[in-house]
């Protein structure tokens, strides 16, 4: 059975540009394709984003024009689509509800209509948390931003930043709060001077939850119930004594878009956004996003880039989908103008602790959603039998009553560990991670007993103890300051890039792996949390001190000055990859982009014409990234230098080539160094007068070869595929300053990848003795191949259209001809297909099937059942399912098939590219299948 994950079905939302026709015009996608985006699209939340003519207000467009196209469109629609919001100033349009295809095909013959995208759910932002004291906030060091408030007098002063989240704990003394929980919440504050709740505390858009309720409730007070945004806001500029955030005197905007508890949607986020720029934010933060919206033209994503335009900072987080592999980025991130963040771990984190009985002190993180662990008392230390050291079983009575357990991270979840030694008595369960570093876990449901995390030699140390007798643990108040050996790498949970236009994506990285920052009073103030959440806000702090040091900076100059600036990050882990030790091998570039923030060296390039605070150019290098796309072209980027000081600068010029590069199934990406890239510059040494500008070309060649490591020895190898490579264009200034830009490409043809036709197997990725010790045939395909499909499993029962509204729902292959569908609940038609690379258009339409089953005559003139023109690669299955219906035009109102004999047919066009007589074409047609609906018409059993 195969289960959809949780970022498996996004991509089928990417429909913001019109579908080309065969003879090259554009127009917009018919309805049954529209329709069926929605049906497809995992957390299509029943609304749709209605995209008029007019450009957004932000971009030049006409408020009184704008005005006219959506009453237009209402007047058009009356009576067949309910309006629930309206947006001009970042992004022209609506979003309605519209219920069926008939009310749709209204929605999208509506005057002024340019495009229709289905309006997603968001999920609540999960990060790995525990609670800690202010003092461990230790991520300002490596960043710099320590020495900008101290040094350079940079504290974000007369800057606002834009928080989009959860809210804000308004209450909270780092924000100019009271310290105290107050129901009655002043508000604005001195600190929060902007924001509104566009939901409620009720609001969840989860159909899945037993919780949903998807009507807003708005509120003047964006006071935070989660915590997620009051984590965010703190990063990027709380002040407190003993914590500091990134920009701690610059002004906040709280723009609350989740409820308690479960999920928002992408119109409430674009409506936030949209409120945003009317209080006149300068930068905002959107720590919240959809995997694997990898296509730049979805709303939120555009509407990031209006704000980019109109002069506001737009900083992302990448994602957290880092063990998905390639194309694994979300939007709003992937706009071509916002700043996308990846993370990487912090320096130290602040621990609690416990001492064994020789005085050895033992360093934890507390698992969230579980109970506190105490701070005094003694336990007897035990673990679980040999074979069962990983928990999760019921032992006969309950020998654990008063004691601690030692627990073995991996297997079972955190929380069925947890609650099975809760029931055989444990006092306390401490979880010893099964990889490096320190285990940051959470539990849900909540669990009713203390729960802790500690690292993987800590844990072998413990069971040292118990194995040599009775073994105690006393807790303490004790915190322990610990040294992360991760420090300054990249996070695992790092979304990889590119975007689905081989944009080079994420843009920089920050700090998100364990960071210390504020929290809800109701839990405790402060915690600490990792994800791509917490590295945006650092760039959004960042940009606060940017924009205060040089006034006269935009959203474009902001993302030069740290690009340019940023350090290149080295491979976490290498040994483990394969590397020798020695070998100098960075992180690859759709993994970093230009690397971690350095603040203070931003700042000096911001200011290298005068003094702090005052207006001019910056000293910069644009474009400050180069996307080179596929092979199809190997024309050379052009970079100008900007020195803005009043002293000429030589600059001479070189390669970065230590960055990996990857090859293999985007799944499974293989990490691969010492590429042969090869870089040429139209000069070496560029001489540019004070004040003035010069260019340069610069020419990549894309690798053919890598360097090889076999039992530590090296040896160059021609690359087994098609690469994702990327390195740095260095700039060294006589000056002694340093500039960089990051460039990326693939090393052969985007449209000639695999799509959904799977050819990667487990025998050309994985080594043969590990394949035979697991007993994996090594022509086994690596991917599932496209089939038919069924609903194996409903858990909810809910139906959204004829499918399953469960975010759990599993689904099962169909492999025999004629299987039967009834057309009744979840029982219609659907493919099921794992998509490997990016496609700019799918259709899948159906045919009649022939006596041998092969395909016959469409089903209907117009044979669409699905139509979108873009779909994001996925990490694991997509499935796009028929409701039984065509048209006999295009105009015409859907009606039931009769029942008979039919087959689907997918076809993509892959990669950026348009179909050209076949070429950049994948085809997938179904074995045929029975139609037979209850009361149907009835029809030949073999039509042909």
């Amino acid at each position: 059975m195969l289960a959809a994950c949780a970022a498996c079905l996004l991509g089928t939302a990417a429909t913001a540009s019109a579908a080309p026709t065969t003879d090259g015009a554009a127009h917009p996608p018919g309805v049954s394709g529209v329709s069926s985006v929605a049906a497809h699209a995992k957390g299509f939340t029943g609304k749709w984003f209605v995209q008029l003519k007019e450009n957004p207000t932000i971009r030049g467009g006409s408020a009184s024009r704008i005005l006219q196209e959506q009453n237009a469109f209402r007047a058009s629609t009356r009576g067949s689509a309910t309006v629930t919001a309206s947006y001009s100033r970042i992004w022209n349009g609506l979003t309605v509800s519209a219920a069926g295809d008939d009310a749709l095909a209204d929605v999208r013959h509506a005057p002024g209509v340019e495009a229709v995208f289905p309006v997603l759910e968001v999920a609540r932002p999960r990060a790995d948390s525990g609670t800690t004291h202010p003092e461990a906030f230790r991520s300002g060091a490596m960043t710099g931003a320590n020495y900008a408030h101290t040094d350079l007098k940079l504290t974000g002063r007369g800057v606002k930043i834009g928080i989009i989240d959860t809210g804000i704990d308004i209450d909270h003394s780092a924000f100019s709060g009271s310290g105290r929980p107050d129901p009655a919440h002043s508000f604005p504050t001195k600190k929060v001077v902007a924001g509104w709740d566009f939901v409620g505390d009720a609001y969840d858009a989860n159909v899945g939850s037993d919780r949903y309720s998807p009507t807003p409730v708005p509120d003047g007070v964006p006071d935070d119930c989660d915590g997620h945004g009051t984590h965010v806001a703190g990063i990027a500029a709380g002040n407190d004594p003993g914590f500091t955030g990134v920009a701690p005197d610059a002004l906040l905007g709280a723009y609350r878009v989740f409820g308690c508890n479960g999920s928002t949607d992408t119109g409430i986020i674009l409506s936030a956004m949209e409120r945003a720029a009317k209080d006149g934010m300068d930068v905002v933060n959107i720590s919240i996003g959809v995997p694997y919206m990898t296509w730049p033209t979805y709303p939120t994503a555009r509407g990031a880039d209006s704000l980019s335009e109109a002069g506001v900072v737009v900083t992302a987080s990448q994602g957290n989908a880092g063990d998905s592999g390639l194309f694994s980025a979300s939007a709003p991130a992937v706009a071509e103008k916002a700043i996308a963040v990846g993370s990487v771990d912090n320096a130290g984190v602040l621990l609690g602790s416990f001492n064994l009985a020789d005085g050895t002190s033992v360093g934890y993180l507390p698992v969230k959603g579980a109970s506190d662990a105490p701070t005094e008392g003694s336990y007897e230390l035990v673990s679980y039998p040999d074979g069962q050291k990983a928990g999760a079983v019921d032992l006969p009575g309950t020998p654990f009553t008063g004691k601690a357990v030692l627990v073995a991270h991996g297997g079972p979840s955190v929380y069925a560990k947890g609650q099975a030694a809760r029931k055989d008595g444990a006092a306390a369960v401490i979880i010893a991670n099964d990889g490096p570093g320190l285990l940051n876990a959470s539990a849900q449901p909540r669990l009713d007993v203390p729960t802790v995390g500690i690292g993987q030699e800590e844990g072998r140390r413990l069971e040292a103890a118990i194995a040599k007798g009775k073994a105690t643990v006393t807790w303490s108040k004790r915190k322990l300051a610990s040294y992360d050996p991760d420090s300054g790498r990249k996070s695992t949970f790092s979304s990889y890039g590119p975007s689905a236009t081989l944009s080079l994506k994420p843009d920089l990285l920050a700090p998100g792996g364990n960071i210390r920052s504020t929290y809800p009073l109701e839990k405790r103030g402060y915690a600490t949390e990792s994800r791509t959440s917490m590295a945006a806000p650092h760039v959004a702090g960042a940009a606060a001190l940017l924009l205060q040091a040089n006034p006269s900076l935009g959203p474009a100059d902001v993302r030069a000055l740290l690009q340019n600036t940023a350090k290149p990050v080295l491979l976490a882990d290498p040994v483990r990859r394969g590397f020798p030790s020695q070998a100098r091998v960075a992180e690859p570039v759709h993994r970093q982009g230009g690397g971690l923030i350095d603040i203070p060296a931003a700042v000096a390039q911001a200011t290298s014409h005068s003094r702090l605070g005052s207006k001019a150019s910056p000293s910069t290098v644009t474009p400050s990234k180069i996307s080179l796309g596929d092979t199809d072209s190997t024309k050379p980027t052009r970079l100008t230098i900007a020195n803005r000081s009043g002293a000429e600068v030589t600059h001479t010029l070189s390669a970065d080539f230590s960055p990996a590069g990857t090859w293999g199934p985007n799944t499974s990406p293989q990490i691969v160094a010492g590429l042969n890239t090869g870089v040429t510059f139209s000069r070496r040494k560029v001489r540019v007068p004070p004040h003035s500008t010069r260019t340069v070309e610069v020419t990549v060649t894309p690798p053919t070869e890598h360097t090889a490591y076999v039992q530590g020895k090296a040896s160059r190898t021609r690359l087994k595929g098609t690469a994702v490579y990327g390195g740095f264009v260095v700039l060294r200034g006589s000056d002694g300053r340093t500039q960089r830009v990051p460039f990326l490409g693939l090393s052969g043809d985007y449209e000639a990848l695999d799509a959904i036709n799977p050819t990667w197997t487990y025998g050309q990725v994985f080594n043969a003795s590990s394949l035979s010790f697991l007993g994996i045939d090594p022509k086994r395909k690596l991917t599932m191949e496209p089939s038919l499909g069924v609903v194996g499993e409903c858990p909810n029962g809910r139906l959204r259209g004829v499918d399953c509204a469960d975010p759990k729902a599993k689904y099962e292959a169909v492999t025999e001809e004629d299987h039967v569908y009834s057309m009744t609940g979840h029982d219609f038609p659907r493919v099921l297909m794992h998509i490997e690379h990016p496609v700019s258009r799918l259709d899948l339409r159906v045919y009649r099937a022939r006596a041998d089953g092969a395909k016959g005559e469409p089903a209907g003139a117009d044979n669409y059942a699905y139509r979108s023109t873009g779909e994001g690669a996925d990490g694991s299955l997509s499935q796009f399912s028929w409701n039984g219906k065509v048209r006999s035009s295009s105009t015409a109102k859907p009606t039931p098939v009769a029942d008979g004999r039919y087959v689907l047919e997918a076809t993509v066009t892959k990669g950026v590219g348009k179909a050209q007589n076949g070429r950049n074409v994948e085809t997938f047609t179904s074995k045929p299948f029975l139609v037979r609906s209850a009361g149907g018409k009835s029809a030949s059993s073999r039509p042909g």
